[in-house]
């Protein structure tokens, strides 16, 4: 087979049938964090101290990490809702615009008022490849346990966090905890109750150690490279066999390392490793970690629920003795070693090697082809292409 060179990816192949985005919806993904405006100015080369320079192209996005995960995923096909809040300033309306156009359910985000949108200044060199971000947040509150209250948990089946507010996020994964008790007993499988799956990102160096403290209460960690860089880790490998080694990550890690792919560790301790799929030029490499994260929460979930379908069919067919008919008989479940009581409120048994090596693979593919294109539009027909 042949590669595409506006893709990387190998023509006629396909990543599994079954992850088709026309297929019928999934419970929600929740992401849990910041929006911000972003000033995208793209320049031939970073321009000298004290100088004018032209730009090539100039654009207004939408930013910050749970809001651009939750387009990626959006133009995956995945349903998912942004928690973040919203500054009632003149951007208001451009914000909300644009989380319509890419339907993603905004309609539990606080509207704060009085205080100005965060913006990001960006500057991108097409000489180099890199991206500058300029900052500028005028005290605009974090989210609270009181506004994560407000939602109706059974909506989703995952919740993505920004290692933000630490304080507030652990009052809020204590909340998923209670709830995800709450399901225990419940075999109807006419109920489309779900337990959510935690997953949070480590990227904010100043919060590291904080961070790290949380890794006993998450089911999936991603660790940013800047991070890790910050622990003192010189690539991946060193991540993977050093973070969470001491029983503290009852889950899954994994870690993106731009040009040299990703690498992976199953709740089991099984390692899986991913190359990188560089695009023909580097364009924008703007959000192209929000991608990677965004295209392993698809990919993930949607492993998730075909498994806890299947599951839940085989609790029905056991309790009524009809294993012949069910979709994982009765040696399935022996050879997995499946609880039949508690297993379809398990988040991470669906975790294994074949699925979270072909997650990253699947990240690190749409990853490359985002860097080599202007934005984030240009995901979905990429993503078709390789189905």
């Amino acid at each position: 087979m042949t590669s595409n060179p506006e893709t990387g990816f190998r023509e006629n192949e396909v990543i599994d049938d079954d992850f088709s985005p026309t297929k019928s919806d999934v419970s929600k993904i929740l992401c849990v964090g910041r929006i911000c405006l972003d000033i995208v100015q793209m320049c031939e080369q970073f321009p000298a101290e004290d100088s004018t320079q032209r730009s090539i192209d100039c654009r207004w996005q939408r930013g910050g990490n749970a809001s651009n995960t939750c387009t990626v995923l959006s133009l995956l096909g995945q349903s998912c809702e942004l928690l973040a809040c919203l500054s009632a300033d003149e951007h208001v309306n451009f914000m909300q615009d644009d989380l319509y156009k890419y339907k993603i359910d905004y309609s539990h985000c606080p509207i704060i008022k009085g205080i100005g949108c965060p913006i990001s200044t960006i500057i991108l060199s097409l000489n180099t490849g890199t991206r500058t971000i300029i900052y500028h947040n005028q005290n605009l509150p974090e989210l609270t346990i009181k506004n994560f209250e407000q939602l109706n948990l059974a909506e989703y089946s995952w919740v993505h966090f920004e290692g933000r507010n630490i304080d507030e996020m652990l009052l809020m994964i204590k909340h998923i905890e209670n709830y995800n008790k709450s399901l225990n007993g419940t075999h109807d499988c006419s109920k489309k109750c779900m337990p959510i799956t935690i997953s949070v990102e480590l990227e904010n160096p100043r919060s590291s150690l904080r961070l790290l403290n949380l890794l006993s209460y998450i089911d999936v960690v991603f660790i940013a490279k800047d991070f890790a860089k910050n622990q003192g880790f010189n690539n991946m490998k060193e991540v993977i066999h050093t973070i969470g080694q001491d029983a503290k990550l009852r889950g899954a890690i994994i870690c993106a390392w731009a040009e040299e792919g990703a690498i992976a560790r199953t709740p089991c301790g099984a390692i899986v490793q991913s190359s990188a799929f560089p695009p023909h030029k580097v364009i924008d490499t703007l959000g192209a970690g929000d991608t990677f994260n965004a295209a392993v929460l698809y990919y993930l979930n949607k492993s998730k629920v075909k498994f806890i379908y299947k599951c839940k069919e085989a609790v029905y067919a056991n309790d009524n003795k009809l294993c012949d008919d069910s979709t994982i008989s009765k040696q399935d479940i022996k050879q997995k070693n499946f609880d039949i009581k508690n297993l379809e409120y398990s988040r991470i048994k669906f975790i294994d090697e074949i699925v979270l090596q072909r997650a990253i693979k699947l990240a690190c593919r749409i990853a490359g082809a985002k860097v080599g294109s202007r934005g984030y539009d240009c995901l979905d027909k990429i993503f078709n292409h390789i189905l």
